[in-house]
């Protein structure tokens, strides 16, 4: 099969589509002739998306607009039952949405700030993962969650977004185990240091020009997905 249709006749659910990480792993999938269905929480961005999409003359992706913050189980049920009519099953589930504001010591941590970025990192990416399992499973397809540098994270000022990677890495070792032999693969990947508006609320004064662009770290989502 062709590097440019490796993924033709596979349809692969992307979170976070939007952002750096997310927009490189859309460009590259739907150059290899995904069925694309891409969810962020801004329509217009996932508009525009679309039509860059659409000038390289790449397939059109399904647009899926979702605010994980305000997101519950039953709407992750109710986006299952539309993939399950349009597609029949899922072959690929990729979690790159996360949540981030900036680092603070938790005595000034807000609570409604943590409740926010545990939603999005740790609820979110769980719940959405139960609902579509069914679909993946049909499939035997494969889920990719994001994480970070648990060295790194874990230091002091990280709050929720250390606490919620780590969740994310033990979930994925206990589903992984779960999956191990229904045919599904579960893995957590670890970009490096890349330069996206997230990283930059961490480390402001950091020099762009040294970090990995997006489009250089999305080819492991891509390995990933065929390995």
């Amino acid at each position: 099969m062709s590097q440019d249709n490796q993924f033709k006749g596979k349809t692969i659910f992307l979170t976070g589509a939007c952002g750096g990480l997310g927009s490189a792993i859309a460009l590259k999938l739907s150059q290899q002739g995904a069925n694309l269905v891409i969810s962020d929480k801004n329509p217009k961005a996932l508009n525009k998306m679309c039509d860059e999409l659409l000038k390289r003359n790449l397939p059109e992706p399904v647009i899926y607009p979702m605010n994980l913050v305000g997101a519950t189980p039953n709407d992750y049920l109710k986006l299952a039952k539309l993939l399950k009519e349009n597609f029949g099953q899922l072959d690929g589930l990729i979690h790159t949405a996360s949540e981030f504001g900036s680092l603070t010591p938790f005595l000034l941590y807000e609570a409604s700030r943590w409740l926010k970025e545990m939603q999005v990192n740790v609820n979110s990416p769980i719940f959405l993962t139960q609902a579509l399992l069914p679909l993946v499973l049909k499939a035997k397809g494969t889920i990719l969650f994001t994480s970070d540098d648990l060295t790194t994270v874990s230091k002091a000022y990280w709050g929720q977004y250390g606490v919620g990677k780590a969740a994310i890495e033990q979930f994925a070792k206990i589903l992984e185990k779960e999956c191990d032999n229904q045919g599904v693969k579960v893995k957590v990947l670890t970009p490096p240091p890349m330069h996206t508006p997230l990283r930059a609320k961490a480390w402001p004064a950091e020099n762009p020009d040294k970090l990995k662009k997006p489009s250089e770290v999305a080819p492991m989502y891509i390995d990933a997905l065929l390995q």
